[in-house]
């Protein structure tokens, strides 16, 4: 977690598979802590596997809701925070385990930004497209505007 840019720089393309090609074998034993694997291919293998999950982690419709709560006024924090509780409790129930067991770890991931220069920004730049997206591509282009 300390390595500079972790989550924000890419791995290598050959590296990148077989950390996919080991979890596909023996996805219950597939070692990580090698000193061959670079960090940065086993975080570009996991955001590979959240982009290309047919549903996002985050889904379309609760994807919906979280954007809605834009549009409450930024003086009534309180109200839109509770609006986000309820757009994530729509989540089908293992979404919401994955979510909340990744938020932990890039939470640990950013109290460690003076070594790794990963801020919450950084972090938020980096899995919001990863872990959640529009049904439509060219709403995608729209949403980012809000």
């Amino acid at each position: 977690m300390d390595v500079e840019g972790i989550y924000r720089k890419s791995g290598g393309t050959s590296q990148i598979q077989m950390v996919k090609d080991g979890f596909e074998r023996t996805p219950n034993d597939f070692d990580l802590s090698g000193p061959d694997l670079d960090i940065h291919a086993i975080t570009s293998g996991l955001k590979q596997y959240f982009r290309r999950l047919p549903m996002p982690l985050i889904t379309y419709e609760v994807y919906d809701k979280l954007l809605d709560t834009t549009n409450v006024p930024d003086h009534e924090k309180e109200k839109r925070i509770e609006a986000m509780h309820r757009a994530l409790a729509d989540l089908p129930k293992v979404h919401r385990d994955v979510l909340e067991f990744l938020t932990f770890h890039l939470k640990r991931v950013v109290e460690r930004e003076s070594e790794n220069l990963m801020t919450s920004m950084n972090i938020a730049v980096v899995f919001a497209p990863t872990i959640m997206r529009p049904e439509s591509l060219s709403r995608e282009m729209t949403d980012t505007a809000r």
